[in-house]
């Protein structure tokens, strides 16, 4: 951690100590740090007030229903996208992305259906943050204008082999991105019904959009 922010150690583990003793962090017995009590509690709170009150959690349930798998509700933080809500698919050969898990803004359909709804210099502080050649940002950012054409974003085997997944905004009464609604499934079920699974998640992601205030 005093690595990567570059403050000093000493200062790092006064900060370590104030959180472990506020709740917010804890320390374990392998001697690493972990999120606190308090943490856990705050994340219950935001999902019961943003997710279930704001109507996502049943519309993902239907969607999960619906198309038969994985479906996830995820947010930008920072430089990442953070998921915040999921539920599985039913099937045994099944995609898994556990709630509060994270990813790079970079690659993979939440990523360019996020990045595509974001101000082009948030952007450009994403692709500082990993140092993004600039073959790639141009690919990315082809990429963002197309989603934003379509309505939704796509990829194939772009973070796991084998996996396909579609990703499509949600906006709240403001017009501002609240988060993505995002379906992953193993290519060999999605290959045949693309078009469907495509046609659920917009649709769930414009009913959400017309919910959340």
């Amino acid at each position: 951690m005093a690595d990567s922010t570059q403050i000093p150690v000493s200062t790092v583990y006064r900060m370590l100590t104030s959180l472990v003793s506020s709740g917010f962090a804890q320390k374990t017995s392998t001697k690493h740090y972990g999120a606190g009590p308090i943490a856990v509690q705050l994340s219950e709170r935001y999902r019961d007030t943003t997710l279930t009150t704001g109507s996502v959690t049943p519309y993902l349930r239907q969607l999960a229903q619906d198309s038969g798998e994985f479906v996830a509700f995820m947010v930008a933080h920072g430089t990442e996208a953070v998921c915040v809500e999921a539920v599985d698919s039913r099937h045994m050969l099944r995609c898994c992305y556990t709630v509060g898990a994270s990813q790079p803004l970079l690659r993979g359909a939440t990523a360019t259906a996020l990045l595509s709804r974001m101000p082009r210099d948030s952007r450009h502080r994403v692709f500082d943050h990993y140092r993004v050649s600039d073959e790639t940002r141009t690919a990315i950012e082809q990429a963002c204008t197309q989603a934003v054409a379509d309505g939704y974003a796509v990829s194939y085997g772009e973070l796991d082999a084998g996996i396909w997944g579609v990703s499509a905004p949600v906006v709240d009464g403001a017009g501002g991105l609240s988060g993505v609604v995002t379906l992953m499934a193993p290519a060999e079920r999605s290959a045949y019904r693309s078009s469907q699974l495509i046609r659920l998640v917009r649709r769930t992601a414009d009913f959400l959009s017309g919910g959340i205030q």
